[in-house]
């Protein structure tokens, strides 16, 4: 834990020196949660809708890339959420976004199977570095 604790502080150090990415640290949470909000409700309304709403999904999600902004937008919350004082709330970021990989809980291959047992087992080694006191004392130091 000692050894990610320096690197999760050198990270930080390195991100915030770049000052676009400070103006969106404030931002961490919603980009993480919202983005696998939108993963989330885009696989939702492809089980619910029926066969004729498909094309107000795609407008929606794919001609209108909302999809990809919460893809990503979840990615960019992770990075950030790593390097601010919430560190403790990514685990269940990591856990929610292993629920939406595997969400219709049909057609599961190994790749999406390997993907969130991954996804799983980083965010309880985040938990675990979260309650550790290394979290502790690095989120007393940190300035974001």
């Amino acid at each position: 834990m000692k050894q990610f604790a320096s690197v999760v502080r050198e990270l930080r150090a390195w991100f915030t020196s770049i000052p676009w990415i400070r103006s969106f640290v404030p931002y961490h949470l919603h980009l993480l949660f919202g983005g696998v909000g939108i993963l989330f409700l885009y696989e939702l309304l492809l089980q619910m809708v029926s066969y004729s709403g498909y094309h107000t999904i795609d407008t929606l999600f794919n001609k209108i890339p909302l999809y990809v902004l919460g893809y990503y937008g979840f990615f960019a919350g992770i990075w950030l959420t790593l390097i601010s004082k919430n560190v403790k709330y990514l685990p269940y970021g990591l856990w929610a976004y292993a629920f939406v990989l595997l969400f219709p809980f049909e057609y599961l291959g190994l790749s999406t199977i390997v993907s969130a047992i991954l996804y799983v087992l980083f965010g309880f080694a985040l938990f675990r570095y979260s309650a550790s006191s290394y979290s502790e004392a690095d989120i007393r130091n940190a300035n974001v």
